[in-house]
């Protein structure tokens, strides 16, 4: 039998962060950074028991934003990211968990982009 080549791509696990990180108060503007130990293609975006949001990127960067406008209750939560290099090759793990903790009383419209 002739000897057979196998090609392994790491893929490690990004990481998230919150800023601000903490005495974030319903209403204020909230980014949430997935820092990419490779230069990624495609980036999600999880919240614990609720959606995912999907990023194409029209280059390859090390690291995505995403950005709440005037946050509401909903929007407090545990959250992760991934990414995938490209679709040939695996996702990476998901991120170690980060939380949002909102204080405060809910006003006006808000969203998330």
């Amino acid at each position: 039998m002739a000897p057979m080549a196998v090609a392994l791509i790491l893929v490690p696990p990004p990481s998230l962060s919150l800023h601000p990180s903490q005495g974030v108060s319903v209403g204020d503007n909230v980014t949430l950074r997935c820092h990419l130990p490779r230069m990624a293609a495609w980036v999600w975006l999880y919240q614990q028991g609720g959606w995912s949001y999907y990023k194409g990127k029209e280059k390859e960067q090390n690291a995505s934003e995403f950005f709440f406008f005037s946050t509401k209750r909903e929007h407090a939560g545990r959250y992760q990211c991934q990414y995938r290099l490209s679709w040939s090759v695996g996702a990476s793990e998901k991120s170690v968990p980060v939380e949002l903790v909102l204080t405060g009383e809910e006003t006006g419209d808000s969203g998330w982009r």
